[in-house]
């Protein structure tokens, strides 16, 4: 069938309104909400999966991420093996499990949980001021002094057991005090009924953590049987409500060791009451078992060193991120013994930046707080950094285009051509030259720049050799020491260097190349993007890829994001951690558990929309700081 024109018209007017409404969905599925100036109540300390939060005046689920903040009439809910640990700011602890969901709101005389679904645990907090209760269809829980675990599916029945002190449960106009180890049970129609628990559950203690050392970690199961009752049955699962045991073993003491792998475990144990010949069953204790990640100091390197002429500078400080950790202490100290501690900053984020350290030699480390009760905290071992004083400022290093580089037209049209210099924070302007010859009597560019990275309208220039050079000033005015001068030419065309041949053993073939795609050697334009992403190719055969990335500034290379994937891509979402500048990315590639060969990609990032603008109207400001601190106290 043959379209007219006015159906074709018609055809093209629908295809674009589908595109761009699907891209609105996309975005507004994926984008982060932003909280405003809303209340925060706590944060979310440990996480498993999928946990996600609604706002009060939103109908969009935002998902939640490690120290997410909460705020006041939020509503929360976990998806399938989903759980999530957190922290009230008066020190309520409430642990989800999968498939629960519950709204807070802490106004009022009376801050309350409204309990929908699924089974959690409330914690009450140390502080006069923690006082919570719960409700859950018509029925409310006053966690007075206890540490109450609720149960319910769907629009059944609730169960209440009390763990450590005492509750009060009111339900259809009557109050009944629920002891520890007693467990209520509401059924709909029915009277509230308390019962004591004939089996107590010791360890492992309530969200506890095993470590992993090897490949599984070893767990000590524990419990006691009240007089009468000796026959146990130890179940443990991956689901709160035991859909798939596994293990559901008969053991004749009250001891029990397994071997498990990484994962949230639950377990509980039944005994059978000789006189009545029934089993009954203890409440569900809820552990963790995790890698034992290293927390590591990743910058400044070890022993770095630091040169200022008027102002000390910037050091961005940064170590590993710990799933498992709710926060970190920085220390910095000029002692290496740390006998004079000159710093200490609490914060949940793992980095942190300090611009007030005078001349002398530092000693720094980082102390990691686990977010689970009976773990011990993390603490790396020292590293020293150097920061002295100079009478003149340094002179700029091009790094781009290198001295005796090409530049290709090729580059030229897809903006690979940009030029790079090392910069110096106290230098609040350059001014770069490019000349046909090397004594600059005739320049063909002289640009005045705030930052250290420039691309010049390459159609402006014609193919053949040419000589740059970069200075700087400072804020009074003073002017800097020149670079050296560097050489390049401009080519139709390179010519590709032949790569010199290596013998290589006959059982290690060669791998298949790894190449990196994008982002390289170009400017990424962030205006609108909800995520940062990198992709590569490689040959088959690959066991994983680690992939980091740095933030450069001038010789300075700061990691600020790390991560293993076994796909040919990888999309950074958290977008706080990246800022205006230049960046570089790292890729070593792993094959038959070794490490097999390594690329390393440079990019900039800026947020104006370059192509929309003359190549004399393009200006990068240079980014003032390096991290984006979260929340600490000094």
């Amino acid at each position: 069938m043959k379209l007219d024109k006015r159906d074709l018209r018609i055809l093209t007017l629908l295809i674009i309104i589908a595109v761009v409404f699907t891209g609105l969905f996309y975005y507004d599925l994926n984008k982060k909400i932003d909280i405003g100036d809303r209340e925060v109540i706590g944060t979310i300390h440990f996480k498993n999966n999928i946990v996600q939060r609604k706002l009060e005046d939103q109908v969009v689920w935002e998902r939640l991420e490690n120290n997410s903040p909460l705020t006041n009439k939020d509503t929360i809910r976990s998806e399938a093996f989903s759980d999530a640990l957190i922290r009230l700011n008066d020190g309520t602890e409430i642990n989800i499990d999968e498939n629960s969901m519950f709204n807070l709101d802490l106004t009022g005389e009376k801050p309350s949980l409204e309990f929908s679904q699924g089974s959690l645990q409330v914690k009450k907090g140390s502080s006069k001021e923690s006082n919570i209760v719960i409700k859950s269809q018509g029925s409310e829980i006053d966690v007075t002094s206890g540490d109450v675990k609720i149960e319910k599916e769907g629009q059944k029945d609730l169960s209440l057991f009390v763990e450590k002190g005492s509750s009060k449960l009111k339900h259809n106009g009557k109050e009944v005090d629920v002891e520890s180890g007693r467990k209520a049970e509401l059924v709909e129609g029915s009277e509230v009924t308390v019962k004591k628990i004939p089996v107590r559950l010791v360890l492992p203690l309530s969200q506890k953590l095993f470590l992993i050392e090897g490949t599984d970690a070893n767990v000590g199961f524990e419990w006691k049987l009240d007089p009468g009752f000796s026959e146990s049955l130890i179940e443990v699962s991956r689901s709160p409500q035991f859909k798939l045991p596994l293990i559901n073993s008969k053991v004749d003491t009250s001891k029990f060791t397994a071997s498990l792998k990484e994962g949230t475990y639950y377990w509980r144990v039944k005994t059978k009451d000789t006189k009545t010949n029934k089993w009954e069953s203890s409440d569900t204790g809820k552990f963790f078992v995790a890698k034992d990640e290293p927390l590591r100091l990743d910058s400044p390197a070890n022993s770095a060193e630091y040169r200022f002429v008027t102002n000390p500078p910037l050091i961005g400080f940064s170590w590993t991120k710990l799933n498992t950790s709710r926060s970190y202490k920085f220390e910095i100290s000029d002692s290496s013994q740390f006998s004079n501690i000159i710093k200490t900053i609490e914060t949940e984020a793992n980095t942190i930046s300090v611009d007030d350290l005078k001349e002398g030699t530092y000693h720094w480390r980082v102390t990691a707080h686990s977010s689970f009760p009976g773990s011990p905290d993390k603490k790396t071992s020292s590293h020293s950094l150097v920061i002295k004083k100079d009478d003149t400022y340094p002179a700029p290093t091009i790094i781009r285009p290198a001295n005796g580089s090409e530049i290709s037209l090729d580059e030229i049209q897809k903006g690979q051509a940009i030029m790079i210099w090392e910069g110096n924070p106290e230098l609040i302007k350059y001014k770069l030259e490019v000349a046909k010859d090397s004594k600059f009597a005739a320049t063909s560019l002289s640009k005045e720049t705030a930052s250290n990275f420039f691309q010049p309208n390459w159609k402006e220039f014609a193919p053949g050799t040419y000589y740059t050079r970069v200075k700087g000033f400072s804020s009074d005015g003073k002017e800097g020491t020149s670079s050296v001068v560097s050489k390049f030419s401009i080519v139709e065309k390179k010519i590709p260097e032949e790569e010199p041949k290596k013998e290589e053993k006959a059982d290690k073939p060669k791998p298949p190349p790894l190449e990196l795609i994008s982002p390289v050697n170009n400017i990424v334009e962030m205006k609108g993007k909800n995520s940062l992403d990198f992709v590569w190719k490689a040959g088959p055969g690959s066991d994983k890829y680690e992939f980091v990335l740095y933030q450069i500034e001038g010789s300075r290379r700061t990691a600020i994001y790390r991560a293993q994937t076994k796909s040919l891509n990888l999309s950074i979402r958290d977008l706080s951690i990246l800022d205006e500048g230049t960046f570089s990315w790292e890729l070593l590639e792993h094959r038959d558990g070794n490490p097999a060969q390594s690329r390393k990609g440079n990019f900039i990032i800026a947020l104006d929309q370059l192509k929309t603008l003359k190549p004399n109207d393009i200006e990068f400001i240079s980014p003032k700081r390096l991290y984006k601190e979260g929340k600490h106290k000094q």
